[in-house]
């Protein structure tokens, strides 16, 4: 493999392998719109995952960088990280691509490059902007379903954010115009998009998105079901292409049958779903107001339970986070209408479930919540006197711990945070102040990681 950065804004990399056939990389840096953040890089350096690989360079006097990689394209998964670092030795900015094959083909890369722990406007917006929007994370990017204008009326549009090259791609319009759809992403690339609000009101649509179709994806209408009509509902997997979804009653979305049918010997589920592994074994954890009497339901291979020993899970407006031990972890939102500090842990694994006070700085309700498995963000919502936030409060999810509070390029409420394969957090749709949706996406940088 060979890699070549060619200016502080352009990483060009060639990425040849040995013994025969050989692939190209095209390696771009992009930055928040008018960032002048790559001006202050000397030093770059540029790391491959797998197969392990480090080269540094550092500033030509014509402005360029060079540098080589070389490795085998026998075909394993790996990424690409950019780090620059100052004239002190401070890393002033890092990016990660998503996962490559590092196999004999050729193709283009952009990585978002950012100091750490910040956020910045991506490259590209909503147009138009909109609020409300179904999303589904897959490791290319994130797909986003409808959502609702400014005028409050749902759309059909359909967009992927690119993780390889931060920009937004055009879908296949919806079948029909929704606003607050849920959709799960399955293993094979199909989307799966139940209920929201259309023009004539709440629906039970169920749709198949299948994303591996050129040039826009296909969409398959599958069934309406009036019964079975809710907007705002999670989603978690179940099993491979199979999903719960929350509301009353709670659904089992099978995409392998396309069907969809009530969860039997299930209280009505409301709030956050949160799938967690453990080992083998797939656990949704379901938190909030509206979930069974104590707030906390659990769906596993012991079936449906309900647990107690964290009062505060009986919220709303919150948001949750998949992090090591195993665990979930829920932030944000409020208590009998008052915004909350504390966090409720669930580890499905042992029955435990407990709350931790004061881990927010801020309590808040309606912030975009998401974690990449190190960190989680709890970006803007509203406080407890009802003003709207412009800051993000980025928690350690291992020990809960603050690790910064950082200002947010647009302050919001009614966002969603989305998290990308390169580890970046987005952060998009809500709602301005007056009410208005946000067109601006915000791209988190979390904190670089060590090196190995």
């Amino acid at each position: 493999m060979r890699a070549r950065l060619r200016a502080a804004a352009v990483v060009a990399a060639a990425l040849a392998g040995c013994g025969g056939a050989t692939g190209t990389f095209s390696l771009e840096l992009v930055t928040a719109p008018g960032s002048t953040v790559l001006a202050d890089i000397t030093l770059a350096r540029l790391t491959l995952s797998v197969p392990y690989r480090q080269v540094e360079a550092t500033r030509d006097p014509d402005g360029t960088f060079h540098l080589s990689l070389e490795v085998p394209a026998e075909g394993p998964t790996g990424q690409v990280t950019f780090e620059g670092f100052d004239d002190g030795g401070d890393l002033v900015a890092w990016g990660r691509s998503g996962f490559l094959p590092i196999a004999a083909v050729d193709a283009s890369v952009a990585i978002y490059v950012a100091p750490p722990l910040t956020l910045g406007a991506a490259q590209t917006s909503l147009d138009p902007p909109r609020t409300d929007i179904g999303v589904a994370r897959f490791n290319f990017g994130v797909l986003l379903v409808g959502g609702a204008d400014a005028s409050g009326a749902p759309t059909d549009q359909v967009e992927l954010y690119d993780v390889y090259e931060h920009e937004l791609l055009p879908g296949e319009d919806a079948p029909g115009a929704r606003a607050g759809a849920v959709v799960g992403a399955g293993a094979s690339g199909y989307a799966y998009v139940f209920g929201g609000r259309g023009p004539a009101g709440t629906t039970g649509t169920f749709w198949r998105f299948d994303t591996t179709v050129t040039p826009a994806g296909q969409w398959l209408p599958v069934e309406e079901d009036p019964v079975l009509a809710r907007t705002g509902a999670a989603i978690a997997p179940a099993r491979t292409e199979v999903f719960v979804v929350t509301g009353t009653p709670p659904l089992v979305l099978d995409g392998l049958s396309l069907s969809v049918s009530p969860l039997t010997n299930s209280p009505p589920l409301a709030g956050t779903a949160t799938a967690l592994l453990l080992g083998n074994t797939l656990y949704d954890v379901v938190v909030g107001e509206g979930t069974g009497t104590t707030g906390i339901v659990t769906i596993g291979p012991e079936g449906v339970e309900e647990h107690g020993g964290a009062p505060s899970a009986l919220r709303t407006g919150h948001g949750a986070a998949g992090a090591p031990g195993p665990k979930v972890v829920v932030l944000g939102g409020a208590v009998a209408g008052v915004p909350t500090s504390a966090a409720v842990v669930a580890r499905p694994a042992t029955s435990v479930f407990v709350e931790i006070d004061g881990v927010l700085a801020t309590p808040r309700t309606g912030a975009a919540v998401a974690g990449n498995g190190v960190v989680a963000i709890v970006a803007g919502g509203r406080d407890a006197s009802g003003a709207l936030l412009g800051d993000c409060e980025v928690i350690d999810l291992e020990s809960l711990g603050h690790v910064a509070t950082i200002p947010m390029v647009v302050p919001r409420t009614g966002a969603i945070a989305a998290t990308l394969a390169s580890g970046q957090i987005l952060v998009l749709g809500g709602v301005d102040d007056a009410g208005a949706p946000v067109g601006t996406i915000e791209v988190f940088n979390p904190p670089a990681p060590a090196q190995p």
